[in-house]
């Protein structure tokens, strides 16, 4: 009888010795399954509008109608929005005020381009571009997206 309890409490030694090393496999085997799993960004809310254009100021007389369409995409939660603009997509840093959206534009140099002032209520829009002394006013209505 006493070599089976010698032999038991030597294979309760080894299994002592060996268990950390798998548990520790186990972990860095269930963190690096983590680490490449792809990571999901939550959608926060967003507001689809389809802006048209109508006229503008400061440019003279027109000869034809210069009719313009934007799609915009603001941001409700965050400080980023896109427009696409003759199939051209811009980012632009948003600014929101009560029912008034307000997107700026900016080039390299931090100057501004262009600024885009929606109203949510009126739905109206007007596109200020200071550097080209042009002014853009229209009408928004929401769209899918």
């Amino acid at each position: 009888m006493i070599k089976n309890n010698r032999s038991s409490r030597t294979n309760f030694n080894y299994l002592r010795i060996l268990l950390p090393f798998s548990y520790n496999r186990y972990i860095l085997l269930f963190l690096s399954g983590l680490i490449l799993l792809p990571i999901q960004q939550a959608n926060s809310e967003e507001l689809f509008l389809k802006c048209t254009g109508k006229f503008e100021i400061n440019r003279g007389p027109l000869i034809k109608p210069d009719w313009e369409t934007s799609y915009l995409t603001i941001n409700l939660v965050g400080l980023k929005s896109t427009i696409n603009n003759k199939g051209l997509k811009k980012e632009g840093r948003t600014l929101i005020r009560r029912n008034s959206y307000t997107i700026t534009l900016r080039d390299k140099s931090n100057r501004i381009k262009t600024k885009y002032k929606i109203h949510g209520t009126l739905g109206t829009y007007i596109v200020e571009s200071p550097i080209r002394n042009r002014t853009l006013i229209g009408t928004c209505e929401k769209s899918r997206g």
